[in-house]
């Protein structure tokens, strides 16, 4: 059997999976908070090939102790291919988009200083009560309001304060400050329920490991369970974490909040179809190898055969 039919097709697998990860990219280039997937390839582990072959004392009839009789003569090493070992997400800022809705906000947080013990550079996230009561994370700020007047995404999951309670907003007259302070309008705010907060604030979460969290669906985010144990780990209330408070400044925050903007997908859509086109050639180029391959062994089975 040919060694480099196994080369061959493990790059157009990892070429086929890798075009997958581009394709969903791409298809999410105009998705508000989207965070595009990179793709990491991996080889696998290189082979030492030898040749075995009887030493001179095993062709006099004397065994070699230890090894068989047998003569291992290095020829060098195999290469085995290549697999996608992970799709890693890529947390960078998206770009601000103006849309002038007083319901749209986005978080600008490009400007965030490392962890001065750690030097790693977090992110941060708005917080969402899902479907089943559980916390999840997300970066879309495309809100909208309920027929109960709170504020919802899209799909209809609430968008927690710094109390992790829904937010009631009544109405879209309202103002939302760049540290994160809702501030209803007088008329709205007077009609809203009892037992909610009169002025929320939306909750804002910073973490230093987002490579962690796990991506849902609808621009969603779920932290995995166990995965608390680092300071700053798991998402926790920005406001909280000393380093992103200035001492000297008392309320100063390194991030802020943008009505009106939405955050745009981080996806470079030129970049995007340049590396989906360089993955054809690539499996088309693998492609090629097994068709030669399956060419000689045609050649080796029918035409060989005819000598005897």
């Amino acid at each position: 059997m040919f060694k480099g039919i196994y080369s061959a097709a493990s790059g157009m697998i990892a070429a086929d999976r890798v075009q997958e990860i581009l394709s969903h990219n791409l298809a999410n280039a105009q998705t508000p908070g989207f965070k595009q997937d990179r793709a990491a390839v991996r080889s696998f582990p290189e082979m030492l090939l030898q040749r075995l072959e009887a030493s001179p004392s095993s062709r006099a009839g004397r065994s070699q102790p230890g090894r068989g009789g047998r003569l291992e003569t290095p020829i060098g090493t195999l290469h085995t291919g290549v697999y996608m070992q992970e799709s890693i997400p890529r947390f960078g800022q998206g770009p601000l988009q103006e849309t002038g809705r007083a319901l749209d906000v986005a978080i600008v947080d490009q400007y965030l200083p490392p962890n001065p013990e750690t030097g790693r550079r977090g992110h941060l996230f708005f917080a969402v009560q899902a479907g089943d009561g559980e916390i999840r994370y997300t970066r879309n700020g495309q809100f909208v309001l309920d027929q109960d007047g709170y504020l919802v995404t899209p799909e209809g999951y609430y968008v927690l304060d710094e109390t992790l309670n829904p937010i009631y907003a009544g109405h879209d007259r309202l103002v939302i400050t760049e540290d994160g302070r809702v501030l209803l309008d007088p008329q709205v705010a007077g009609g809203a329920p009892a037992d909610v907060n009169p002025e929320p604030r939306l909750w804002l979460g910073y973490t230093e490991h987002p490579e962690r969290l796990i991506r849902e669906g609808h621009g969603l985010w779920r932290w995995p369970e166990g995965e608390g144990e680092e300071p700053f780990a798991e998402p926790q209330l920005a406001a909280n974490v000393p380093f992103l408070t200035d001492p000297a400044n008392p309320g100063g925050i390194p991030f802020a909040l943008k009505q009106g903007f939405l955050e745009q997908s981080n996806v470079d859509v030129t970049q995007t179809m340049t590396q989906m086109l360089m993955q054809y050639r690539l499996y088309e180029a693998n492609q090629k190898v097994l068709q030669t391959y399956d060419r000689n062994m045609e050649l080796a089975a029918n035409q060989i055969g005819k000598l005897y």
